[in-house]
């Protein structure tokens, strides 16, 4: 911005010296118009006339660039809004994660603890089976109050 405004600075001295060094009459026609100025007057109004229809044309342009600014500002504000919306959901996502990891870590613990339960078990019906095989032990049922008789066994089909 500054530059701009520097070398605006030196084309208006630049016009000035040109407007005092320049002070011929001249007649300008235009279609059926006279005109009798100097010739600064003349040049001076050339200028201000090509910097007008400067920026009459550039203004389309620069309209044209505040909207797709605008639109652009629209569209990052809504892509951040989505971003911050996907970064709350990965957090809770990975506390999700967590969690099942860690249920996972204590779901681990407890098959290691039942399989030591289960080979303790498996252990112990071993020793049983084989005592077993060893010799019949002789074991007297407990006597209890509630026993039940045991029923006999079916009768075959054919044999009443």
């Amino acid at each position: 911005m500054p530059i701009f405004l520097i070398l605006a600075l030196l084309i208006a001295i630049v016009a000035v010296i040109f407007a005092v060094q320049n002070v011929t009459l001249v007649t300008i026609a235009f279609f059926t118009f006279q005109i009798h100025t100097s010739l600064a007057v003349a040049v001076l109004v050339a200028l201000g006339a090509g910097i007008l229809i400067t920026l009459l044309v550039s203004v389309p342009g620069r309209i044209r660039g505040r909207m797709n600014r605008t639109n652009q500002n629209k569209k990052m504000t809504a892509l951040e809004a989505e971003r911050n919306q996907l970064q709350q959901r990965v957090n809770e996502v990975s506390v999700d994660r967590d969690k099942y990891v860690k249920q996972l870590g204590d779901s681990q613990k407890e098959i290691a603890k039942l399989e030591e339960q289960l080979a303790s078990i498996s252990a112990a019906l071993q020793e049983k089976d084989e005592q077993a095989a060893k010799g019949p032990s002789i074991s007297t049922p407990a006597i209890s109050g509630d026993t039940q008789p045991t029923n006999p066994p079916p009768a075959e089909p054919g044999n009443p």
